[in-house]
């Protein structure tokens, strides 16, 4: 198939922000060591929905290029990680909001924190064997503040970490900066090792007095650290051999963002620098999906993504069902 086009990035962050004694004053723990490396992070608010986070990331993304989005946009992908309806999506209220008028509209459920790349690859398969020819993705991170930050929630580690956000990218059948290859891998027998619980023991949907968690079965903790270290630098390396380079043609890396040390051992793996290994983990937390994107918009807005360079994407999401890369030559 042709190589897609990744013409721009936007993003949307919510006004709440968040930061470590927010959860310091609920659980005790002063120098929990989930609080290293994130320092703030963003949280939906009561009053907002993942749709109007969406529709404020594409009216941006629609500025930057100049675009006419009931005009110019074939295909909308989304994926978000807490949906504003149970059952439902969240693609058919994005277009009816902003009077869109796709072709076709998907939501995804599969992906998780890598889900960027598998709507790219989709996109790219739509693009490519269609009369179709452009397309919105739109990751939305909205778990920190309708799960996380609830009081039950605060008092665990592992509550810190999170924080909520938007990231949309636009993409075309033809353009300057083409997505020479994805890889996207599925690992089925570890998707039950992520699991929602609750203090009373009863399943998500049941009605209770209590909040639900997004947790990890504590037994298989070193296990899915490992799975991190092996997953994402085997897709990494994938992506790479497919696209005919090596680590040294790489100018910048992106993944997802779920700590410290998983972005530096991933950086490691490829022979990367610190600078050249794009993240807002102590200002964003873990944007799950949405941390691909909004990097991406960082790198390019401030500079650092220049013309001519080659863009390594990469990750793994929950406890390592999805893992995933991706290579874009970003042209300006």
């Amino acid at each position: 198939m042709e190589p897609i086009s990744l013409q721009g990035v936007a993003s949307y962050l919510p006004d709440s922000v968040v930061d470590n004694d927010f959860f310091r004053l609920a659980s005790g723990i002063d120098r929990h060591p989930m609080f290293r490396g994130t320092h703030l992070r963003h949280h939906i608010d009561h009053d907002e929905s993942a749709t109007s986070m969406a529709v404020k990331a594409i009216q941006r993304l629609a500025e930057k290029l100049d675009l006419d989005v009931a005009r110019d946009v074939d295909v909308l992908i989304t994926n978000v990680t807490l949906a504003d309806l149970p059952f439902v999506g969240c693609g058919a209220a994005i277009t009816g909001e902003l009077k869109l008028n796709p072709r076709y509209i998907y939501d995804l459920q599969n992906g998780g924190c890598v889900s960027f790349i598998f709507m790219l690859e989709l996109a790219q398969l739509i693009l490519q064997s269609t009369q179709a020819r452009s397309a919105i993705l739109c990751n939305l991170q909205t778990a920190a503040g309708r799960v996380f930050s609830l009081e039950d929630n605060r008092k665990l580690p592992q509550s810190c970490v999170p924080g909520d956000g938007c990231g949309v990218a636009y993409v075309t059948r033809e353009g300057n900066n083409p997505v020479l290859t994805t890889v996207t891998r599925t690992h089925g027998n570890f998707a039950n090792d992520m699991e929602v619980k609750a203090p009373d023991g009863r399943h998500w949907w049941q009605p209770g007095a209590t909040a639900f968690n997004i947790d990890f079965d504590e037994t298989k903790i070193a296990s899915i650290v490992a799975r991190g270290n092996r997953l994402v630098p085997e897709a990494l390396y994938q992506a790479l051999k497919q696209a005919g380079l090596g680590s040294q043609d790489v100018d910048f890396l992106v993944t997802n963002q779920p700590n410290r040390i998983f972005l530096r051992n991933w950086r490691e793996s490829v022979q990367l620098r610190e600078e050249q290994h794009i993240q807002t983990l102590a200002e964003h937390g873990n944007l799950f999906g949405a941390a691909i994107p909004i990097c991406l918009e960082r790198g390019i807005d401030d500079g650092r993504i220049h013309p001519a360079s080659n863009l390594l994407l990469g990750g793994f999401s929950h406890a390592g069902d999805y893992s995933a890369a991706a290579i874009v030559r970003w042209n300006g």
